[in-house]
């Protein structure tokens, strides 16, 4: 499954980017007095930028998305430590392209990406929750089928596995899941996820608030995306190498694999579905305009703190089997 030596090379990637996004601040921007906007670009703006990016790695796709593509790597026993870190690299890569056309001057896109009633905003608000939600719908799926095989073997003693997969459904979604078989394409997820313009548009209108154009070379707006790539990175990345690590670590022993492991499956199974489904019912009440009672319903959860939920929540599982294991080692051990 996953290695020590994978790992270390994880942090020290992560730890690079955030030290080479910094470092460009120190020597770029803090020798000059740059104005981005209105404002001056100093360690403040910096920060918050930094910050925006590790905000953003908690929204409740990104951490459902992660966790169960996690999941599903390590259930094929394949290290699935850097899913994260290729996901969140996927999704920075529309930053920094977004404000890459900012900074170069294209007009086209900056107008198209400062107007709320532009073709571009609508079409990438109908694109972003769509691709995410059907994501998060299919690979919730592939994880159910898994789950509903588990509890069949735990039920039925000798059951033949390939009889717990039968039928044109769960072929259907076994070859579906098989595309996504190692962490580095969930780079493509996170471009797709990155299309929809949530986080492009944000960081690129820090750049040009001020409506007047770019104050500060090229170079040293770039930097802004960076800091964000950095944040983002670095939340996005530790999620899913904690989670390998749980994952694998409920794996390893029949006796915890049991309890824990089908709980965690259950449950990111579970958030990946009401995630998913809110985002199609908001897509139908929105823009088909069609407006049945579950839609709001779904479509008002509180997305932007769901995510903090759902990784603390995880967590707070694992600490507790981890807890509860090692109590029941000691005990035996003494008695």
């Amino acid at each position: 499954m996953t290695s020590n030596k994978n790992h270390i090379g994880l942090v020290l990637s992560i730890s690079a980017l955030v030290v080479g996004a910094w470092a460009g601040f120190v020597l770029l921007v803090l020798p000059r007095n740059y104005v981005a906007g209105t404002s001056g670009f100093g360690f403040g703006l910096a920060v918050t930028v930094f910050l925006l990016g590790m905000r953003h790695a908690f929204d409740a796709d990104h951490i459902a998305a992660i966790d169960n593509t996690t999941r599903k790597l390590v259930g094929e026993n394949r290290d699935a430590s850097t899913v994260g870190l290729w996901f969140a690299l996927g999704h920075s890569a529309v930053v920094l392209a977004a404000v890459g056309l900012i900074t170069a001057g294209v007009t086209v896109f900056t107008s198209q990406a400062r107007g709320d009633a532009s073709p571009l905003i609508v079409i990438a608000g109908m694109w972003g929750p769509t691709v995410s939600s059907v994501f998060l719908v299919a690979i919730g799926s592939f994880n159910l089928v898994a789950l509903v095989s588990a509890l069949r073997r735990r039920s039925a003693t000798g059951t033949e596995p390939n009889r717990l997969f039968g039928g044109p459904v769960t072929s259907a979604l076994r070859r579906a899941g098989s595309a996504l078989d190692r962490p580095w394409k969930m780079f493509v997820v996170g471009l797709l996820f990155g299309l929809g313009f949530d986080t492009a548009s944000t960081v690129g209108l820090l750049v040009v608030a001020a409506g007047a154009g770019i104050l500060m070379p090229w170079y040293v707006a770039m930097v802004l995306p960076l800091l964000f790539t950095a944040g983002m990175v670095s939340c996005d990345g530790i999620n899913s190498l904690v989670m390998s690590r749980a994952y694998s670590w409920s794996l390893t022993a029949r006796n915890r694999r049991v309890g824990y492991n089908l709980a965690l499956m259950g449950i990111s199974v579970l958030v990946a579905f009401v995630i998913g489904g809110a985002g199609l019912w908001d897509i139908v009440a929105k823009y088909l305009r069609i407006s049945p009672v579950p839609a709001h319903g779904l479509g008002d959860l509180p997305m932007d703190s769901f995510g903090f939920v759902i990784a603390g929540g995880l967590v707070l599982l694992w600490a507790v089997c981890f807890a509860t294991y090692r109590v029941g080692t000691w005990r035996r051990a003494r008695g």
